[in-house]
């Protein structure tokens, strides 16, 4: 055969095979699956739990096959804004409650409302109206609510047993009020080596944001006003944060410079923090730490503390083959989210946390039962400057370079000042 000839029977082979190759999707490995990428944050333990989820999913969904792209948090909404932007976002991702209305306003967060439509969608009534609302635009709702993982307490099981803390039957347990908490602290604060300076703290500051803003509802606080304008000055918020600088003037929390923190409680050189129950991931992976979680004690005048959502999300512009497989995927996740909680977090959905298997969660179960009386974040597209400023007030106080009151008039005239330039910059100044 001439060589020519060899060429000509070769393509005619390849030209074959592309035309089956296309009529036959088996042929191609596929299948003719829809392929959904899913971007999140969850690097630690929790992305493991969701990776099994995942595939939970992939196994009985033949049809659909979700690949997982997990990424710091740190850089994570940049990286997710420039790939929207520029039509190669993925298909389902999460956001966080607190920065839906600056991904909202970008316009590329698909409006989900069919996933609580119809005999087979997700019942709205199975969520607190407040965290619902966190998601709802008007008409819209651009996601929904994987979980909610608000502040609490941790403490040391071995130390608070020691200091005297315990139930009925002698069981090592948290404080619950702000006698009780203040106690503690003075307690399990021990100079080890009697050079006059405490080698074993009762409480440490984690990061001093959170801490501030865990106890702002109880004491009534709030980050605006009913028309939207700052209001961090408020006298709430102001007994809030000298609560904080209490501690720190009667030395029941280990100096700035100190940075012991989560670190610490881990060392066992703290007794107790405020943080996340996601945190609750990092003190599993310990074989030794004998640790309690619950609601953080009433300090101010009603219980509270401060909170946050895993949102799931669908991009802009999909087609329909791919919108219909994207809500499967977000309604399984859902319907599975008890297991998504043993990875250190309380669902969003009430049925779920009434589910046996969540209620034998001793952590997570404990701080679900601050959910009608948590703090989102303010919904506003200026969050990142007024955490800035929320950051800088306190630690202002708790290095003792200003009081409470002062420090928060200041962070509130330039919160202000960051509210009035969004709204000129989007024509919506009064």
């Amino acid at each position: 055969m001439s060589p020519k000839a060899s060429l000509a029977l070769l393509f005619g082979v390849c030209a074959a095979l592309g035309i089956m190759r296309a009529d036959l999707p088996s042929f191609a490995g596929d299948r003719g699956r829809i392929e959904l990428n899913f971007w999140n944050g969850f690097t630690g333990p929790d992305g493991r739990t969701m990776l099994r989820m995942i595939r939970r999913f992939n196994e009985q969904n033949p049809d659909v096959r979700v690949s997982m792209q997990r990424m710091d948090w740190a850089t994570y909404y940049n990286k997710l804004m420039v790939a929207a932007m520029d039509g190669r976002g993925p298909e389902v991702f999460v956001i966080h409650a607190s920065t839906l209305p600056r991904m909202h306003r970008a316009g590329f967060v698909s409006d989900v409302r069919g996933l609580f439509e119809g005999p087979e969608g997700v019942p709205q009534d199975d969520f607190d109206p407040y965290v619902l609302n966190q998601v709802r635009y008007g008409e819209k709702f651009v996601g929904l609510p994987l979980d909610i993982h608000p502040q609490g307490l941790y403490g040391n099981a071995d130390m608070l047993k020691e200091a005297g803390f315990v139930d009925k039957d002698g069981h090592p347990r948290l404080p619950e009020t702000r006698e009780e908490f203040l106690s503690a602290a003075r307690k399990m604060r021990k100079d080890l080596d009697g050079d006059g300076r405490p080698d074993v703290w009762g409480f440490a500051l984690t990061l001093w944001r959170n801490n501030f803003q865990s106890l702002m509802p109880q004491f009534g606080g709030r980050y605006l006003d009913e028309k939207g304008n700052a209001d961090l000055d408020n006298p709430g918020n102001v007994a809030a944060l000298e609560f904080l600088s209490i501690l720190q003037k009667e030395k029941l929390v280990p100096p700035p410079e100190n940075g012991l923190g989560w670190v610490g409680y881990r060392q066992k050189k703290v007794a107790m923090v405020f943080d996340g129950v996601y945190m609750l991931g990092d003190l599993q992976r310990l074989n030794d730490m004998p640790y309690l979680g619950g609601p953080i004690p009433l300090i101010g005048k009603r219980p509270g503390t401060m909170a946050d959502s895993h949102v799931l999300c669908v991009r802009e512009g999909l087609d329909s083959r791919r919108r219909q497989a994207s809500a499967r995927f977000i309604k399984f996740l859902s319907a599975n989210s008890v297991e998504w909680a043993g990875a250190g977090q309380v669902p969003a959905r009430r049925s779920v946390r009434q589910d046996p298997e969540f209620l034998k969660m001793p952590v997570q179960s404990a701080f679900a039962r601050q959910v009608p009386f948590m703090l989102y974040p303010p919904r506003t597209t200026i969050l990142f400057e007024l955490t800035l400023e929320i950051d800088l007030a306190v630690e202002k106080v708790m290095r003792g370079r200003t009081n409470p009151a002062e420090a928060l008039r200041i962070a509130d005239e330039n919160a202000q000042r960051f509210l009035d330039r969004d709204r000129r910059e989007r024509g919506t100044m009064p």
